[in-house]
């Protein structure tokens, strides 16, 4: 029998081992390209409903890489796990090392070929809809689907690299052994070693405590300073404390039991067989948790975004739209301003001016820092604001342009201002401090702005040298009509900004991107299509990793589940003979898969809710926002119910593989 003959009988006689190998890595490759065709579409970088796209995608890119580092390896260890004794037995029979490495190299090349072509032509089939969907669902327009050599180069060249990994640790481990443990291998038990409850107790205590930290991160204004350090110690403590409890917490439940004789006595089987279960799969527990975590907390998330968009874009424009006016740039004339914006199916209702004056004060302290001074008069205060305030020459409000409840004021504004002018000082004294946001903010229009009388805004505009300016302030009939107009106007300034000199400022120079950017309108119609189109790119890129999870959580139970069915049944065979019933026998079963099937996502789905209810506390609490409690439930209930699905199919399937 000649080497390959050798190959194409043990394919044969282990097909069904060699066909869900073979599934699993064109499931991997098929992922990467469908990926691949999003993210490397030009065309939807270059549309600028939303800038940054393929920033947004990478997150997710890297989460798929990692996941399939994980996935990849752990079915080639399953597939290569109950081979040891072939190779075993073919080195007794005068096989070298070398014709097993020779052997393992040659199978593997198959399958990742096949795999590859099988992979990238069901992905050319499949990425098309996903494409389709992407673009319907982000609302981007008529972008063309396209294939180019980087989407065929990414997804080869990620699964080739993850295999090549694979199969060389495999080779590795395989190679080292000696014959003996290779033809012992599958009458050999995985043992539970260093069991130990006290290390599963402190695990259960490492989760509870970073759930804690992580709640008070975001409760108690102290530690809120430093949101992100905390936030990384509380996730890392989260991560650590749930491998050691997973690894072993049932050691410590298991002494919990002992003391309650009767509880455990009946439950003897299941409980001895699940903390060895829990042991073996330690780190699938684990990813299977992160996953179902990770899906259900950005899932709500999302929604939770969306949900809130209109609310916030409300908030953080008071005005329809505003842009700012400089001496040499936008001050086009009012006639051409109205022709623009002002049309018959959705007027002008309201048009404000107001005058700005901005003054940047050198840092003693800091080389290239400086203070920053924003004045308006009081009487275009009161006018916009609605309100009725007065000023003597001496005093002065600091007005946080903000929304009340994201309101952070800045000392440097609260004890009074002065500044040295040629003969002597202007000096001023605060009056009082009111938060309300009256402009929309942008670049050139701080949070922080003084509001003087009228006679000292143009004392201190002859005064002091700073940047003078004109917010233009619009409000419609209809804001969300709007769109047009504001495209119409942002294109005839930048025709006409085009034609003038850079923009001067007395504190910066500004490049040609910067200074279009601050120069643009400011618009609510905009600021909402924005968070609604990115709402939609995540929750698609969301659903499709969410998707992702499931499938690896489902086949990696699958694979360790079934992968071990000869073992179940003989296990079961002894257990029918000394006694135990068929229906016991079941009970057992299903009680045990039970606790494999539900025991990870009930605890992504507990984790997930910290996440939210601390982040929650940002916004006044889960209470005042039950919106946030209900699209976690809708999440975390919809994932749950199709896991219960898998679970009876699974169950149904076992106790039948069982019986035969």
């Amino acid at each position: 029998m000649t080497f390959n003959q050798l190959v194409w009988k043990m394919a044969k006689g282990n097909r069904g081992k060699y066909l869900f190998y073979y599934l699993c890595n064109s499931f991997a490759v098929l992922f990467f390209f469908m990926y691949s065709t999003i993210y490397f579409n030009e065309a939807i970088e270059a549309v600028k409903v939303m800038e940054g796209i393929r920033d947004i995608l990478t997150i997710p890119g890297v989460g798929l890489v990692l996941f399939t580092v994980f996935f990849i390896t752990y079915a080639h260890r399953i597939f290569t796990r109950r081979r040891k004794k072939e190779f075993g037995l073919l080195m007794t029979l005068g096989m070298s090392k070398w014709d097993i490495a020779r052997l393992l190299l040659l199978e593997n090349a198959l399958i990742a070929a096949a795999s590859i072509v099988t992979g990238i032509v069901s992905g050319m089939v499949f990425s098309r809809l996903i494409f389709l969907l992407f673009i319907n669902i982000t609302g981007l327009g008529d972008i063309p689907f396209n294939l180019s050599l980087e989407m065929f180069i990414y997804s080869i060249g990620a699964y080739l690299g993850i295999f090549l990994i694979s199969v060389l640790i495999t080779l590795y481990l395989t190679l080292t052994r000696s014959l003996s443990q290779n033809m012992k291998s599958d009458r050999v038990a995985d043992t539970i070693k260093h069991r130990s409850p006290a290390f599963g107790l402190l695990g259960i205590v490492m989760v509870s405590g970073s759930a804690v930290l992580l709640y008070c991160t975001f409760s108690i204004p102290s530690m809120s300073q430093d949101v992100g350090g905390y936030l990384l110690m509380s996730t890392l403590g989260i991560l650590m404390g749930l491998y050691v409890a997973l690894s072993q917490g049932m050691s410590f439940f298991m002494k919990l039991a002992r003391k309650h004789k009767p509880y455990y006595y009946n439950e003897l089987l299941t409980l001895s067989s699940l903390e060895y279960k829990f042991k073996q799969l330690t780190a699938i527990m684990l990813l299977v948790t992160i996953m179902s975590m990770v899906t259900i907390f950005y899932s709500t998330t999302i929604l939770i975004i969306s949900s809130m968009g209109e609310q916030q874009v409300m908030d953080d424009n008071p005005n329809d739209l505003t842009y700012i006016e400089t001496e040499t740039k936008n001050n086009i004339s009012t006639e051409e301003l109205y022709s623009i914006l002002d049309k018959e199916e959705n007027p002008v209702k309201e048009h404000e001016t107001v005058n700005v004056f901005a003054y940047y004060e050198k840092d003693p302290q800091w080389e290239e820092a400086y203070y920053e001074y924003v004045f308006i008069g009081l009487s275009d205060y009161n006018r916009v604001a609605g309100r009725e305030e007065t000023l003597t020459s001496e005093e002065y409000i600091y007005l946080i342009n903000d929304v009340p409840k994201y309101a952070l004021p800045d000392s440097t504004y609260e004890h009074g201002l002065s500044f040295n002018v040629e003969g002597g000082k202007i000096e001023y004294t605060l009056k009082e401090t009111i938060v309300d946001q009256i402009i929309n903010r942008t670049t050139l229009i701080p949070t922080s702005i003084l509001v003087i009388s009228d006679e000292e805004f143009g004392k201190i505009n002859n005064a002091l040298i700073g940047n003078k300016m004109k917010v233009h302030i619009f409000n419609f009939q209809d804001w969300e009509a709007s769109e047009q107009v504001t495209h119409e106007l942002n294109d005839r300034l930048k025709e006409y900004n085009n034609t003038t000199p850079p923009y001067q400022s007395v504190r910066l120079s500004y490049s040609e991107e910067e200074e279009e950017y601050f120069l643009q309108p400011t618009s609510k119609v905009m600021h909402f299509n924005y968070i609604k189109n990115s709402s939609r790119i995540m929750f698609f890129v969301t659903t499709f990793i969410s998707i992702l999870f499931f499938f690896g959580s489902f086949i990696l139970l699958y694979l360790n589940i079934f992968s071990n069915m000869e073992e179940g049944k003989a296990k079961y065979k002894k257990l029918f003979k000394i006694g135990i019933s068929k229906r016991e026998i079941k009970k057992l079963v299903s009680k045990e898969m039970s606790v494999l099937f539900f025991f990870a996502p009930l605890l992504g789905c507990g984790l997930a809710f910290v996440y939210i209810f601390s982040f929650a506390q940002d916004v006044g609490g889960i209470l005042e926002n039950p919106q946030f409690l209900i699209h976690f439930s809708s999440i975390s209930g919809v994932y749950l119910l199709i896991q219960t699905v898998y679970y009876f199919y699974s169950r149904k399937k076992m106790l039948r593989e069982l019986e035969t």
